[in-house]
C-alpha cells in the first residue's frame, strides 16, 4: 500500500512539474538597451561616501532575477540600513522602485539615457507626497567603464532638493 501511494504521489508530482515547466519561458527576457546595460552590473560593488556623518563604506550587490526581467540592487546588504532597488520595464519604459531606509518606496521612470548614463526622476504616479515627504526624488547612474560606476541620488524634503549623495563604485573581483 505504501509503495502504491508513493508511486501515485510521484506520478502526480511528475505530471504537475511537466505541466508547469511547459509554461516557463524558453529564453531569458531581453529588454531595452538601457535595461540590458543595467544587467551588466551583476556582481558585487564597493564605494566610500560621506553622507554627512563622515566617510562610510558602501557595499552593493546587483542580481539579474525573474528570468532576466528584473535587476535587484541591494545597498548595505545584511545591515539595518539595507535598501533594495528593483529595476524593470513597464509599458516599454525602464522604471525603478527604491525601498528606502526612510521607510518609503519612491517609484522613478527613466527620463534620459545614452551610452554612458541613465537618468531617473520621480514618477508622476508614485505614492510619494513630493511636496511634504522626505524621499529620494531622482537618480543618475553613470557607467564609467566595466568596473567603475557612479550613482548620484537627489534627496527631496518638503518639495526641495536637500542632499545629493554621490557614490563612486568599483567592482569587487
Amino acid at each position: 500500500m505504501k509503495t502504491t501511494l508513493l508511486l501515485l504521489t510521484l506520478s502526480i508530482l511528475s505530471c504537475a512539474l511537466t505541466t508547469f515547466a511547459g509554461e516557463l519561458p524558453t529564453k531569458p527576457y531581453s529588454g531595452s538597451p538601457a535595461f540590458e546595460k543595467l544587467k551588466t552590473l551583476a556582481g558585487s560593488w564597493k564605494a566610500s561616501v560621506d553622507m554627512g556623518q563622515g566617510p562610510m563604506n558602501v557595499n552593493t550587490q546587483y542580481r539579474v532575477i525573474a528570468g532576466g526581467s528584473a535587476v535587484e540592487e541591494r545597498m548595505f546588504p545584511d545591515t539595518p540600513k539595507e535598501m533594495v532597488t528593483l529595476y524593470h520595464e513597464k509599458d516599454g519604459k525602464l522604471v525603478l522602485t527604491h525601498y528606502c531606509m526612510l521607510c518609503n518606496r519612491p517609484s522613478m521612470t527613466l527620463v534620459k539615457s545614452d551610452d554612458k548614463s541613465l537618468t531617473f526622476d520621480l514618477d508622476k504616479d508614485s505614492e510619494i507626497k513630493a511636496d511634504t515627504e522626505k524621499h529620494m526624488h531622482s537618480a543618475v547612474i553613470t557607467f564609467v567603464d566595466a568596473d567603475h560606476l557612479t550613482q548620484n541620488w537627489t534627496l527631496f524634503d518638503h518639495g526641495k532638493a536637500t542632499e545629493k549623495p554621490s557614490f563612486q563604485f568599483e567592482r569587487v573581483k
